[in-house]
């Protein structure tokens, strides 16, 4: 007669196979997950893939735009630089005909004829040396030329350049300074007497009747100057914008003058390219103070 089993084997069966069936379930389990991955894994290489191909597709978009920017930047740089030096030309040349023809002319109403005709030739001259700045400054090729100059000859220069035109404005011009006379600075002079002739004429054309006050000192290694007008003063809103490109004061505050739209914004771009500043603001008696500071060496 045959052994019988064990009852302990008997009643361990089950569990076994129910364990087996578990471990089963588990490796089933196991695969799908490991096909689910290799799937998803499948799926984002796929979406790279694409992604990647996207990427290089709009990179090689912008980089072609890019390109066609700097072409037509470039060609617009040297459009305005090529009209503004062959413009320049017949310019001087109708500018010299009118200082010949200007004591020669009889008759105040002939006179006051070729003194509009100075004045708007010398106004677009002034126009076409700012296309050029503009051009110099876009495309990051304005520098700096400084020279040896005395502090004596740059106060004489802004005082012969100004105390007539000032008076004839009904302005009185005070040019002051605590440099010594026969001190020696190095300085961009043709850049500075840019700038300051800019900001003399809006304070003296924009501004109220009464002193005109220029001051210019040197203070930690650098040439400052300020020029206060006569008031009425900006508003604060104001001042920024008058500091950006082709902004002017509105219409009715405008005081029936030109000006104010380029010549600002032009000489902070300036000051900033020199390394320097300009900045406007309002005084406690509301008259408007514009501050210039350029780097100086002795």
């Amino acid at each position: 007669m045959a052994d019988s089993v064990p009852a302990t084997e008997m009643s361990a069966a089950p569990s076994v196979a129910r364990l087996e069936r578990r471990l089963e379930r588990e490796r089933m389990a196991r695969r799908q997950a490991e096909e689910i991955a290799d799937r998803g894994m499948r799926e984002l290489w796929l979406i790279n893939q694409d992604l990647d191909a996207r990427v290089a597709e709009r990179t090689a978009d912008l980089e072609e735009t890019l390109r066609k920017l700097e072409i037509a930047s470039s060609s617009r740089e040297r459009f305005l630089a090529t009209l503004s030096h062959e413009t320049r030309t017949p310019l001087n040349g109708i500018l010299g005909m009118l200082e010949l023809i200007a004591p020669h002319v009889d008759g105040e109403q002939a006179e006051q004829y070729v003194a509009t005709a100075r004045d708007s030739a010398a106004r677009l001259s002034q126009l076409l040396t700012r296309l050029l700045d503009l051009v110099e400054l876009d495309s990051g090729q304005l520098r700096a030329d400084p020279e040896q100059v005395s502090g004596s000859e740059l106060i004489a220069s802004i005082r012969e350049r100004w105390h007539l035109p000032a008076m004839r404005s009904g302005h009185l011009l005070t040019v002051g300074t605590s440099i010594e006379a026969d001190r020696s600075l190095r300085v961009d002079v043709r850049r500075f007497h840019q700038i300051v002739n800019e900001l003399v004429d809006n304070a003296v054309t924009h501004g109220d009747r009464g002193i005109v006050q220029v001051h210019v000192d040197v203070l930690d290694e650098q040439l400052q100057l300020r020029v206060t007008d006569a008031g009425p003063g900006i508003e604060e809103a104001t001042i920024d914008r008058l500091l950006g490109d082709f902004t002017m004061m509105d219409d009715s505050a405008a005081r029936a003058q030109q000006g104010l739209g380029l010549g600002l914004s032009l000489c902070r771009r300036i000051a900033e390219a020199l390394g320097g500043s300009l900045e406007l603001a309002n005084d406690s008696a509301s008259r408007t103070v514009a501050t210039l500071a350029l780097p100086v060496g002795n």
